[in-house]
């Protein structure tokens, strides 16, 4: 008789792998939306993040008048870390509302993309290759877990576990994506200073 160990008690690996469906459901969301975003699927629903991807740039150039590259890189570090922990958090802990935080989280990142390769070329994708690598897998990872939780809403109360399975979610969050989004927050502010040192 196969005796199935509470979610709980899985260690990391066990887990990530009772996750494998969920991740995979994610990556063909995150990935569609990227090439429906490339081909203009999504029209003009980017066009005002887009806009305010000009006006950050702008801002940041500006900066380089004013501050060291060590200041312009704490900045950027802490902007980047907080909306990427945000968006990841979130992703997990509204994953109770059916999921929708993050299934809207793939679309919109992978959309933002999409469109951005679009207007500036698939070049776009060089830039993004070497903290994507560290953050595309934590948000993907987050937005698994959160399907994971949505999920377990829906079941009938007997057979419910929902406390257990958030805090499951959360300990990852904490010990495997918040890491790699410090490690890609570092390699992308590093990124942006090496630009404007360039420039």
């Amino acid at each position: 008789m196969c005796v199935v160990k509470p979610e709980e008690n899985l260690s990391l690996s066990e887990y990530l792998y009772s996750l494998r469906f969920y991740i995979l459901f994610v990556s063909i969301l995150f990935i569609g939306s990227i090439i429906f975003g490339y081909v203009g699927f999504f029209g003009g629903t980017f066009s005002r993040p887009m806009g305010r991807f000009q006006q950050l740039s702008e801002v940041v150039e500006d900066f380089t008048q004013l501050y060291p590259l060590w200041i312009i890189f704490l900045v950027a570090f802490v902007l980047i870390i907080l909306n990427n922990v945000l968006t990841c958090f979130l992703n997990i802990v509204l994953g109770p509302l059916l999921a929708i935080a993050p299934v809207a989280s793939m679309v919109f990142n992978g959309g933002l993309i999409g469109c951005l390769a679009q207007k500036r070329g698939l070049i776009i994708f060089i830039g993004i290759i070497p903290h994507g690598i560290f953050e595309i897998p934590a948000l993907l990872l987050s937005g698994a877990i959160g399907l994971r939780i949505g999920r377990e809403v829906l079941k009938n109360r007997a057979e419910r576990n929902l406390k257990s399975v958030l805090n499951k979610g959360l300990r990852v969050f904490l010990v495997l994506i918040l890491p790699l989004l410090l490690i890609a927050a570092v390699i992308e502010s590093s990124s942006i200073v090496a630009t404007l040192f360039l420039l």
